[in-house]
């Protein structure tokens, strides 16, 4: 599933030809899993063929971007305005918006237990503390954890409960660490500002919720 490290290497070096700027995934996300297996790999630079090329599981995920297993987490290859619900795979000059590895837990509260052993690991690796804040939109309730990493980047990790949607459809609770473009709190309204859109808003947040 996973190239050897010179593979890895190498497609970066391609990737970046002609580019100035470079941000490595795994130094972005101090090396925590599963980040570290994609150590090489410049973000700055990746499009959607590059993923295609030097991540041989990925698979094309419908209105999301690309798809693969990475131990025991699925990781998302994010891109803007891709469709695919015919089955074809994205433009391969379409740029990844962000990559996300995200894993389901049995409850809630073993998805809280793995999302604050994740803070300590990223707090122990950048020796920053985390600015946390709540999203709320409909039916689901969202507490992110973002670190600034220079340069607009940002280094999030995320808890959500269990949720239901609808009367068939069921979320198992979840936790997730993201490399973004862009913070998560900077693409949202806060719950005061205007919100034509009805988007999902944030509040700021303490980074110690209620165990479950």
């Amino acid at each position: 599933m996973n190239g050897t490290r010179a593979l890895m290497v190498g497609g970066a070096v391609l990737l970046t030809l002609g580019c100035g700027d470079r941000r490595d995934a795994a130094d972005l996300a101090v090396g925590v899993a599963p980040f570290e297996e994609l150590r090489g790999i410049n973000v700055a630079a990746l499009r959607s063929g590059g993923v295609r090329a030097f991540r041989k599981q990925a698979q094309p995920a419908p209105f999301e971007g690309l798809r693969e297993t990475i131990g025991s987490y699925d990781v998302l290859y994010a891109l803007v305005g891709f469709d695919g619900s015919d089955g074809s795979w994205p433009d391969e000059d379409a740029p990844v918006q962000y990559i996300e590895a995200s894993r389901g837990w049995p409850s809630d509260s073993s998805a809280l237990l793995a999302w604050r052993g994740a803070l300590r690991e990223i707090k122990a690796g950048l020796a920053v503390d985390a600015s946390c804040v709540r999203f709320e939109g409909q039916g689901f309730s969202l507490l992110v954890a973002e670190w600034d990493r220079g340069e607009g980047w940002s280094l999030s990790s995320s808890f959500a409960r269990a949720s239901v949607m609808g009367k068939d459809t069921v979320f198992s609770a979840r936790h997730s660490i993201a490399v973004r473009r862009q913070a998560l709190s900077t693409q949202f309204p806060e719950v005061s500002a205007a919100n034509p859109d009805k988007l999902p808003t944030w509040t700021r947040s303490t980074c110690a919720p209620e165990p479950t």
